[in-house]
């Protein structure tokens, strides 16, 4: 039996998930998580953020600061990633695409290096050697660069030691994955998003870019800082909040969603109802793929110890971003734990996502 028929087998044998919720519900511990966050926004180190935790039919919302209406919609940063993911799964679903096919066979130049053995397991499950951000990532931002030239870019990008052989996280990885869906599909990556997953799943706040939306519609997000002088001389047109980078979609980065939106997303792999992808697939992408003695990881979904918090369960699985998200939905419990935020997470640690999640996960741990 070879690896992909034994990944099969094992997600067919998990493919009817525990998804009954047996965690508790401590309101008045969720109610500290608020309260915690109200602090933060009240001195002015965080400007806007949503808490949204769900449990079944229990649900638990609060949005702060600049986060208005009913779904305020921010930044997701790399929640995107496993969203991208599960696109790209469709296409494996259909029998177009498969984990074990090399990017080679859709980009011919990418070669050398080992580059031919990367396999679109690899791209989405960091293993493959692939940078996280390129070398001239500013430069690109600068010259408002389209996503064909951040392809180009990772295709030559060098690699950071043989496939397969480690974890790193990688952007550009999960970018090659879209990039295969768009070759296949002869469409871009945001509209395969919103035919394939945002609108399946009824994520109607949810898109790649900000495909007709007003930015001023969205939570603005609190800059990070950029890296170069130049980049810092030319920080105001390309920023997070800028119309180019709303505009862009990346798909490892791009997606503008409200926290109810990410619970839609993460309630699919939850109960592996089958909406977007077949429900062995929804539960290949919550188990481990790395390889023997590599850092475990999901297809683009984050496991323990990377995601989640300590009182959570050894099923949890998510993503976080660096734009100050986080994400984390526990089978154990049948919690799902959405913390949207305008700090970007490298401010502060321990950043506000991370406090108001260990609370969450305290407040629905098993009695």
């Amino acid at each position: 039996m070879n690896r992909r028929d034994m990944l099969t087998g094992a997600a067919a044998m998990i493919a009817t998930p525990a998804i009954a919720v047996t965690g508790n519900w401590n309101t008045a511990k969720l109610n500290e998580a608020a309260k915690l966050m109200d602090g933060w926004i009240a001195d002015g180190r965080v400007q806007g953020a949503s808490i949204l935790v769900t449990q079944g039919p229990r649900r638990f919302v609060r949005n702060f600061g600049t986060a208005k209406g009913t779904e305020p919609v921010f930044l997701l940063a790399s929640i995107t990633k496993p969203m991208t993911a599960a696109a790209v799964m469709t296409l494996v679903d259909e029998g177009k695409l498969s984990l074990d096919d090399k990017v080679a066979k859709f980009f011919p130049a990418f070669t050398g290096e080992g580059r031919e053995t990367i396999t679109l397991r690899h791209c989405l499950t960091h293993t493959g050697g692939l940078p996280d951000m390129l070398g001239d990532d500013e430069a690109l931002r600068e010259r408002h660069a389209p996503l064909p030239d951040y392809r180009e870019g990772a295709i030559r990008a060098p690699l950071k030691f043989p496939p397969g052989s480690k974890y790193a996280y990688s952007s550009m990885g999960i970018l090659l994955s879209a990039e295969i869906a768009q070759k296949i599909t002869g469409k871009p990556i945001a509209d395969i998003m919103d035919e394939r997953v945002f609108r399946k799943l009824a994520m109607g706040h949810t898109g790649f870019g900000l495909r007709g939306r007003a930015n001023s519609m969205t939570v603005p997000s609190q800059g990070a800082p950029a890296m170069t002088e130049a980049g810092k001389k030319s920080w105001n047109s390309w920023n997070w909040n800028s119309e180019y980078w709303r505009n862009l979609g990346a798909p490892w980065g791009g997606a503008l969603g409200s926290a109810a939106d990410v619970v839609r997303f993460y309630e699919e792999f939850l109960d592996q109802r089958g909406r977007i992808l077949k429900p062995a697939t929804e539960a290949l992408m919550i188990t481990n793929q790395s390889p023997p003695g590599v850092k475990a990881s999901g297809l683009g979904f984050d496991l323990p110890p990377s995601v989640g918090s300590p009182a959570c369960g050894p099923r949890t699985f998510g993503h976080n971003g660096s734009t100050g998200t986080l994400s984390w939905a526990d089978p154990d419990t049948g919690t799902i734990c959405v913390v949207l935020t305008s700090l970007y997470e490298a401010a502060v640690k321990p950043h506000p996502i991370r406090l108001v999640s260990d609370l969450v996960a305290q407040a629905v741990a098993k009695a």
